[in-house]
């Protein structure tokens, strides 16, 4: 287990180690007892929230481009297109998340999570940040922690230099 090296970075990998880590045992457990979008809820504090209240600068600005969009996994879902940089976009994410503005949408009986639903707090009600099929936030999510690691250690190697 270990301590916290570098936290930013390692909390982030460990997190999406986290996700991948319960996508090996999921089968184990019975269709009631499996709790994805429970953990990838909480994995978004670890992967979104922590790290940009201690490292601000990294996040990406890059602008939302379809060519992006599919790099990242999203076809089916949407970002609301106030948010025209991914700066933009995850600062209004975190703040979605870290205030717990999140709705949880089903179409069906069973009520199986069909979409999930990030409100902007500080905005008129109904002010959606974005809405995700479940896997791509899932798609989302690998993509941001992976790049946010990459750019951490890539623009201060003197902090975050893996050991020899």
């Amino acid at each position: 287990m270990g301590n916290y090296r570098n936290v930013e970075i390692d909390f982030i990998e460990r997190t999406l180690e986290l996700i991948s880590q319960y996508e090996g045992l999921l089968y184990r457990f019975k269709f009631d007892k499996q709790f994805n979008y429970t953990l990838l809820t909480n994995c978004l504090l670890g992967i979104i929230v922590f790290p940009k209240e201690k490292a601000i600068s990294f996040l990406p600005k890059d602008r939302i481009t379809e060519k992006l969009r599919v790099t990242m996994g999203i076809n089916e879902s949407t970002i609301n297109k106030d948010y025209v940089d991914l700066q933009s976009f995850v600062y209004a994410l975190r703040n979605s998340i870290a205030h717990f503005n999140i709705e949880f949408e089903s179409q069906n009986e069973e009520f199986l999570i069909d979409r999930i639903v990030f409100n902007d707090y500080q905005k008129a009600a109904g002010h959606v940040v974005a809405s995700f099929v479940p896997v791509e936030l899932l798609s989302f999510i690998r993509y941001y922690g992976s790049w946010f690691v990459s750019n951490a250690r890539k623009y201060r190697k003197d902090i975050y230099e893996a050991p020899s």
